[in-house]
């Protein structure tokens, strides 16, 4: 079973390029368009390989569980005594270390650390560890179709200013529902809304939001996530990933934030860690 528990960037030459498409004249000839499409059509490129690769080992579809997507949570939790880390990797050398706990099956506990400008040149920047926890009350079942949770996660990476981070910000409070289609090579379907902050502030517009996907192993080494995160505001995601593994407790992939935008996308690494007490 494929169990991961989940989320390299661009260069500043990459960035100015798509500066200078994007805002310096060209929006009336498309060429903003055209970068956009290239880069979705890359990423759809690079998960198909990946995945053909895969399958081409003669391994068989997986039943994957992950307990989140790319930035959005699902309803699943780890199973008792298990454990995880997951280390991300993102742009202007940040480090996003989070760790999580399942007990009894429907109850999981997680904190996280962040830093910026950890790996190359600037000045180390670490944010305060954060908190968060899911409860799963109510799990897929013959007689109930979906698998639902609620929970608080205050964790996130990247630059943190009023207690909110950036790029990669919190869920705060959310409420998840999960499916698992078994006869489509265990689909999973997820869905949900989230309120990052409470009470009124600047950024009120962007505390509440809807978010879901889809995850499905090819194989029983590979799986494939895409979501769709921030829906209703103006910061809206699409994100997409891959994770691999060859039956051992570490885990390799990557993550591709922002494909709908040209001046925040970025490729960040993932490395998991998935074992029990």
């Amino acid at each position: 079973m494929f169990r991961p528990a989940p989320s390299s960037s661009q260069t500043g030459s990459d960035r100015a390029v798509l500066s200078v498409a994007c805002y310096n004249g060209f929006q009336s000839t498309g060429r903003c368009f055209i970068h956009r499409a290239n880069r979705i059509l890359f990423t759809v490129f690079l998960l198909t390989t990946c995945a053909l690769g895969a399958q081409a080992k003669g391994d068989y579809a997986a039943d994957p569980s992950n307990d989140c997507m790319i930035e959005a949570p699902t309803a699943y939790t780890l199973l008792h005594g298990g454990y995880q880390v997951v280390t991300r990797l993102y742009e202007n050398g940040g480090v996003f270390l989070r760790g999580d706990i399942g007990f009894h099956k429907f109850l999981q506990f997680g904190f996280s650390g962040n830093a910026t400008h950890v790996i190359g040149q600037g000045t180390i920047q670490v944010q305060e560890p954060r908190l968060a926890i899911k409860v799963k009350p109510i799990s897929q079942s013959k007689e109930f179709p979906l698998t639902l949770a609620a929970g608080w996660d205050d964790r996130g990476y990247g630059i943190s200013s009023g207690r909110r981070f950036y790029p990669g910000t919190q869920k705060g409070l959310y409420v998840v529902a999960s499916r698992e289609i078994h006869s489509l090579h265990g689909l999973q379907l997820h869905g949900g809304a989230n309120m990052v902050r409470f009470g009124h502030n600047d950024d009120s517009k962007h505390n509440a939001a809807a978010f879901g996907g889809t995850s499905f192993g090819l194989s029983r080494s590979f799986q494939l996530t895409f979501e769709v995160d921030k829906l209703f505001t103006d910061q809206w995601q699409f994100n997409a990933g891959f994770m691999i593994g060859d039956g051992s407790p570490l885990r390799v992939g990557m993550d591709f934030r922002d494909i709908n935008r040209n001046e925040s996308f970025a490729r960040l690494l993932r490395v998991q860690y998935l074992g029990f007490f």
